[in-house]
């Protein structure tokens, strides 16, 4: 019995790391470009596409992880999974193919993947909410370390993309179907509420400040890791250090999350929502004041990536609080549909705004007045509650 809640989290952040590979997105985005004809644009669809299917396949997961449980459930998305992966060898390297098989197919699954691995292991460690979160959303954020240098030793090794893809899927695929058996659920012995409607909690003002904020934060990070290679290309900069730009991001992300879920158990997340909606802003912004150099764009890729790893611990624990850890799974799916929304609109803007005007200044100067424009929407919300809970007394 001791040992379940161990091999739980283990098996959690190993299927995160499988899973959060999908960050290392901009290494392909060259290729895709120079040698398959794909427009910006298209391969920043397929990324946000991906991004939105994957938050809609968890409000789907809540009522499925309940009537099939973890395992069948993790199995199913190895399956999908791998299937999404396989089709691009199989079919070819085209639009429509990848639109479906990796936005929608490998979405889903990491849909179901995601849901598992952020809600179960918590149960286990109640007491510990923004560590063990901040633990297991750190696989996610630390899978595109290892693909992205992977990836890039087949590139130099001339491995074609399509067997790139192949070697992607069927390792992955391997990978969650072996964290699958090591996935427990504890029984809970409070009663747990049914499952609540999208449109109740959206005359919520506290649900409606969480999934504006982490639509924002997330908005900001995903216009820049799904650009963040062609961003670098703009400049000077050498190949190894634009793949190295996507590794120190990784990094950064793995990091943050971890730094701060341990720093949400002592800090309220009044604080810590507007500190990180601040910092992404002043750095998204950077990028397009200044000329990069290796060095600079090294430090902005950590700088983005820390920030942008609070999102997936800073709601998720405040989600907990509001609503109980018992309800986790059933309402933060709907907060997190913000990131879906994210993942459509931010790298898709970076794509399109760059087609248009030749250059991402453009598209990080949207990111900045987002963020700005939500930080003070965040200030003056939290106020606004101390004021009326100070009455309330």
């Amino acid at each position: 019995m001791m040992l379940k809640p161990v091999r739980t989290v283990f098996a959690a952040v190993t299927m995160m790391l499988a899973l959060g590979s999908i960050y290392a997105w901009s290494i392909f985005v060259p290729r895709l470009v120079a040698d398959y004809g794909f427009s910006t644009g298209q391969t920043q669809l397929i990324f946000g596409v991906f991004i939105a299917v994957f938050t809609v396949a968890m409000v789907f997961g809540r009522s499925l992880l309940a009537t099939m449980g973890a395992k069948r459930l993790a199995l199913l998305a190895s399956g999908l999974y791998t299937v999404g992966f396989l089709s691009v060898p199989v079919f070819g390297i085209h639009f429509p193919v990848m639109l479906l098989g990796i936005s929608i197919f490998a979405g889903v699954a990491t849909g179901f993947g995601y849901l598992i691995s952020i809600t179960i292991p918590v149960e286990w460690y109640p007491q510990k909410k923004g560590l063990v979160t901040g633990l297991v959303s750190a696989g996610f954020g630390g899978g595109a370390i290892v693909e992205s240098m992977v990836v890039q030793e087949l590139f130099v090794a001339e491995v074609a993309l399509p067997q790139v893809f192949l070697l992607v899927g069927l390792s992955k695929g391997v990978i969650l179907a072996v964290a699958s058996f090591f996935i427990h659920r504890p029984s809970l012995s409070d009663d747990l509420s049914p499952l609540v409607p999208m449109n109740r909690l959206l005359r919520q003002s506290q649900f409606l400040k969480l999934f504006l904020g982490i639509f924002t934060g997330t908005f900001a990070g995903l216009l820049v890791i799904g650009n963040l290679k062609p961003i670098g290309e703009q400049f000077p900069i050498d190949e190894t250090t634009l793949v190295l730009g996507i590794t120190v991001f990784s990094v950064a992300n793995f990091s943050g999350r971890l730094f701060w879920g341990w720093l949400n158990d002592f800090v309220s997340g009044n604080v810590l929502i507007p500190l990180s909606l601040l910092l992404m802003g002043i750095f998204t912004l950077l990028i397009g004041l200044l000329h990069l150099s290796p060095l600079l764009y090294l430090a902005i890729s950590f700088a983005v990536g820390f920030s942008f790893g609070a999102n997936f611990v800073i709601y998720a624990k405040e989600t907990a609080q509001i609503y109980g850890l018992n309800n986790l799974g059933k309402i933060y799916p709907f907060v997190f549909l913000g990131y879906g929304v994210s993942g459509f609109a931010g790298p898709f803007t970076g794509g399109v705004l760059r087609d248009i005007s030749g250059n991402y200044q453009n598209p990080v100067f949207v990111a900045f007045v987002l963020c700005m424009v939500v930080f003070l929407a965040m200030i003056l919300f939290f106020r606004k509650q101390t004021g009326s809970n100070a009455k309330n007394r």
